[in-house]
């Protein structure tokens, strides 16, 4: 497996960027204030209902792992089979033409501090062909110091690698909060920066490995993309990204596996 670098082109975090957490600390009241606002405007949507797991028959099986968030945890389908990493495995599946199984681990609202220190253990229990780690929306929500979040990153990276040696990383980009509908300003802004600082400072540690990629941000969110909460992908959502994450990871050869 060689994995082709990205065709695109990404700048490095710039100052507007890792200057989102110390300006929110300045006027985290308003934050917090909007952050209530927000929560109480917006449904709480569930997980997806379990089985967070299924397979489509094939030749020369491929294992999927999901590792992450709310994303992974299928929040916004009310089917999980309509959920991030089934609809990614069913088009790995159309794509090849090989049969996929894949599993879901982890759970709404995680950081990647609460991935180390709580789903290490069933992820790594089964092997894996392919992980995709969908993590760090709230690392940015959340405000999470830029530091620690990198080490927490890098450090999953070594063991996710070190249990599935074998195994193809992707990752996902965090997503593009500036274009979510629900949230009002100042807080949109300074959630965009703080994951575009996190997104921007991990991707060249993933990047550089390489048995790992990390998927562009997206260009936009179409009309259908969101679940009614205005945070969370959709059916239409979720089905388009793993499309879109499939299609990527091919032309770059990751997974030709």
């Amino acid at each position: 497996m060689a994995i082709e670098p990205s065709p695109h082109t990404f700048e490095p975090a710039g100052l507007s960027h890792k200057a989102a957490w110390p300006l929110a600390l300045g006027i985290s009241p308003l934050l917090y204030a909007q952050g209530k606002w927000v929560r109480k405007q917006v449904p709480r949507l569930p997980p997806a209902p379990q089985p967070w797991a299924g397979s489509v028959e094939g030749p020369r099986e491929l294992k999927v792992l999901g590792l992450g968030d709310s994303t992974i945890a299928g929040v916004g389908v009310s089917d999980a089979r309509h959920g991030l990493i089934p609809q990614f495995s069913l088009a790995l599946h159309e794509t090849t033409q090989r049969g996929v199984s894949w599993r879901s681990v982890g759970e709404s609202g995680a950081t990647s501090k609460d991935i180390l220190g709580r789903f290490l253990e069933p992820a790594l229990v089964e092997g894996a062909d392919i992980v995709f780690v969908s993590l760090g929306a709230n690392d940015a929500k959340d405000l999470k110091p830029l530091g620690a979040t990198l080490s927490r990153f890098e450090r999953l990276l070594n063991v996710l690698h070190d249990g599935h040696p074998d195994a193809v990383l992707i990752f996902s980009s965090l997503p593009a909060f500036y274009l979510f509908p629900t949230l009002p300003q100042p807080l949109r802004s300074i959630m965009y920066a703080h994951a575009q600082a996190i997104e921007r400072s991990i991707r060249p540690m993933i990047e550089s490995l390489p048995y790992a990629m990390m998927s562009p941000p997206p260009s936009g969110y179409h009309d259908r993309f969101f679940a009614i909460d205005g945070f969370h992908p959709s059916e239409d959502g979720y089905r388009d990204w793993a499309r879109w994450a499939v299609d990527d990871a091919i032309a770059r050869g990751a997974l030709e596996l």
